[in-house]
This record gives structure tokens, C-alpha cells and sequence, in this order.
């Protein structure tokens, strides 16, 4: 089989270089490979809509419709290699296809820090939605469960699991929750929310091992001196590019694909997009947007376009046990910088400025002017107005 683009990959990224292709080139064939067993899906809302349950493709981003009207091909299938000499891939269940321009747009897959015992295969991982229907099923029927990882995906799943009345241990290896997006304020805020709520917080701290027991538990080391019996673990811990056959075929990779600004490899004929990528500066973004924007580029470019990636701004919202949290390009170095800090009755502010413009922004509880926030970190609004429009007493650390 031959076509003129094939993309392997059908997330959001993915989706977006079928229409920036289209943008370019109305008839050229084009086969999506998505590999999963569903239509491709709005992966951030498996663990925001846990709690309540979700229909199979209550979250899709595409319908077979559109894939029609674009006069896609989609493939229900993995790639298994990929061969840059004779521009060809070779599938799971033993395809061939051959390709004039690749997109590779694989997105990210779940890590987990070793764990010794004879339980580790007993370890769950929450990242397909296929996986949060099978956990979904065996939290039904379990107590008490343990969740790895202290950032939004284990945040937003401890706290569904909670309001499923389940006993809830999270496990964090930062002593500060959500420790990349939030300050310490926020970090303390959301750990006494979700205390309150039940939840144990065992922080700075590895699981070491995971054993069966005899009654179908699972005994769960933790650090030097924390044993506890479970019946389920969750593995929510954080991801890494999906680089394996890249890699074996011989593109530039580091954690992730290394792309120019033009999202090609260091193939002429290879593009990337959205999670998979490693960009000029080494960043990995691994953001919803920036995904988008940069499926549409590596997409346009494959079909003879000239587009370049600009940096998004990284932008977190994250609402737990009704308490909203924002957090805008945080910055992670301490030096160099200019803040303001405001409280106003439970709502929080920080504002972070260089040569006095806003280049980043944390927000408690004030859901209703998060897009004002987003908007002046994008325009770099000026310190007078962030104190005009968001302060009435303003503190300065």
C-alpha cells in the first residue's frame, strides 16, 4: 500500500496535520494510524470525567464524518518499524506501507520509577482510555487503592477515586504537589484540600516494592518505613516521548525527536508533532495547544507549506473538590524577577514580571478572569496594568 502522507499517531496533533495538509493539498492520500481502539479522543478528560463514568466515544475529537469529508484512511493498528531508506513502515499486524512524507505524532507514554516485588506486574497505568475503563471497572469492586504521582494526572485521579469513596493514598516524590506548575502556596493549598477530603498524602517518597499476599492484597513498601496493604496501584506518574522506532530507524532523537523550527527531522521527508517532539531549545512541551499548532505546521510543511513553530505559553487549569488553580509560564528560575502577590478573601494572585512586563501568572479561585490572565501573560501586559486590574492591596515578597 502507498500514500502520499501517512501519520502515525491520532492525537490532537495528529488530527491537526491531516488539516494542515488539506490546508495545502486537497486530494494527495492520507492514512491516519491510530493506535488505539477507539476514534481518537480528548485524552485530558479520562481523568477529569473518572468519577462519573464516560461512554466510549463520549470525548472524541473527530468523527468518522470528518474523516470522510477529508478523505482519510484510518488505520486501527501500531507501528512496529519504520524504514527511512526505503520510506516505508511495517505494522503490528504485518502491513507494509510505503509513504512519500511521514508525520510522526506518537505522542508520550507512561514512566514508572523502578519497583522491585512480585507485584510489580499487578501495577496499573492510567493513560489510554481503555485503561481508565479497566481501572474504572476494578475500582468498583476495591477499597482501598494508592496512586503514584503528585501531578495533575495523579491529582485528578486521587481525588475521582475519593468522590467514588474509595480510600485514597497518593504517593509523590517531591515534597510539593504539582511542584512544576505551582508555588509553594498553591502546593500547600491543594495538599490541605485534599487531606481534608481524606486523602493520604505520603510525600517525598518512592514506592520500593510492590508484593501479593495471600488474601489478594498487595503490599505496598514506601520509603524506609511505610508498609500498607492496598488492592489496587496506579501508576500516574508522568510520560515520556514514544521514540522507540524513530530511533531504530534512525532519526536524531534525545529524550525526544529532535525537529526544527519547520517540525521536520533530520529526514527531509520526516515531520513530528505535539508530545514526541524535542524542539531547538531542548524543551519538551507536552501541551494540548501546542500540540495543535504544532500538527498543523508539520502538516502544512509536509504538503510544501513554509510555516515556523513559535514557543505557546504553557497554561495549566486544574479544578479539585471545587477550587479552581491556574498557573500561566510559571517561571522555574528564582533570579531575575519582579512579582506581585495578592490574597483577596480565599482567591490568590502571583504575578511575575521581567523589566516590569507579565511574563507568567498563578491564580486561585478566580475562574471567571482566568482567559483575562491568559491574555495579559500573552500580551505582556505591564506591571501598572496587572495592579490596576487584578490588586487592591499589593504585597511585595
Amino acid at each position: 500500500m502507498y500514500y502520499d502522507f501517512v501519520i502515525i499517531g491520532a492525537g490532537i496533533a495528529g488530527i491537526k496535520s491531516i488539516e494542515g495538509i488539506r490546508s495545502e493539498n486537497q486530494t494527495a492520500s492520507i492514512l491516519l494510524i491510530n493506535g488505539e481502539d477507539r476514534l481518537p479522543y480528548k485524552r485530558t478528560q479520562l481523568s477529569k470525567q473518572f468519577a462519573k463514568g464516560f461512554e466510549r466515544e463520549e470525548f472524541t475529537i473527530a468523527s468518522l464524518e470528518w474523516f470522510h469529508q477529508q478523505k482519510v484512511i484510518v488505520l486501527n493498528d501500531k507501528v512496529m518499524s519504520i524504514s527511512l531508506k526505503t520510506k516505508s513502515l511495517k505494522t503490528f499486524r504485518q502491513s507494509i506501507i510505503q509513504w512519500n512524507k511521514l508525520i510522526i505524532a506518537s505522542g508520550s507514554s507512561p514512566v514508572c520509577s523502578p519497583i522491585k516485588g512480585n507485584g510489580r506486574q499487578e501495577l496499573l497505568f492510567f493513560r489510554s482510555a481503555l485503561e481508565a475503563e479497566n481501572l474504572r471497572q476494578l475500582a468498583t469492586k476495591a477499597s482501598k487503592i494508592i496512586v503514584i504521582g503528585g501531578g495533575v494526572l495523579g491529582v485528578e485521579l486521587a481525588s475521582a477515586l475519593t468522590n467514588m469513596n474509595k480510600s485514597v493514598s497518593l504517593v509523590h516524590t517531591d515534597p510539593f504537589l504539582m511542584n512544576r506548575y505551582f508555588d509553594e502556596y498553591l502546593s500547600n493549598h491543594l495538599s490541605t484540600l485534599l487531606q481534608t477530603k481524606g486523602i493520604q498524602l505520603i510525600l517525598h517518597e518512592k514506592v520500593k516494592s510492590v508484593s501479593k499476599t495471600g488474601n489478594g492484597k498487595l503490599l505496598v513498601e514506601i520509603g524506609e518505613m511505610i508498609h500498607l496493604l492496598t488492592d489496587l496501584v496506579v501508576v500516574a506518574q508522568g510520560v515520556q516521548p514514544t521514540i522507540e522506532c524513530a530511533k531504530k530507524a534512525g532519526l536524531e532523537t534525545k529524550i525526544g525527536i529532535v525537529v526544527n523550527a519547520n517540525m521536520c527531522t533530520s529526514h527531509p521527508d520526516v515531520f513530528a508533532a505535539g508530545d514526541v517532539t524535542q524542539h531547538q531549545n531542548d524543551s519538551l512541551t507536552g501541551l494540548w495547544h501546542d500540540a495543535e499548532n504544532q500538527g498543523v505546521i508539520a502538516g502544512k510543511n509536509a504538503a510544501g507549506g513554509r510555516l515556523e513553530r513559535v514557543d505557546k505559553k504553557f497554561r495549566l487549569k486544574m479544578e479539585i473538590f471545587n477550587q479552581f488553580y491556574f498557573s500561566m509560564n510559571r517561571p522555574m528560575k528564582q533570579s531575575h524577577r519582579d512579582e506581585v502577590v495578592e490574597h483577596e478573601n480565599d482567591r490568590y494572585y502571583r504575578f511575575f514580571f521581567t523589566d516590569a512586563k507579565l511574563i507568567g501568572a498563578l491564580m486561585l479561585n478566580d475562574k471567571q478572569r482566568a482567559k483575562t490572565i491568559e491574555k495579559a501573560v500573552n500580551e505582556h501586559w505591564s506591571r501598572e496594568q496587572v495592579i490596576k486590574e487584578f490588586t487592591t492591596t499589593v504585597v511585595k515578597p
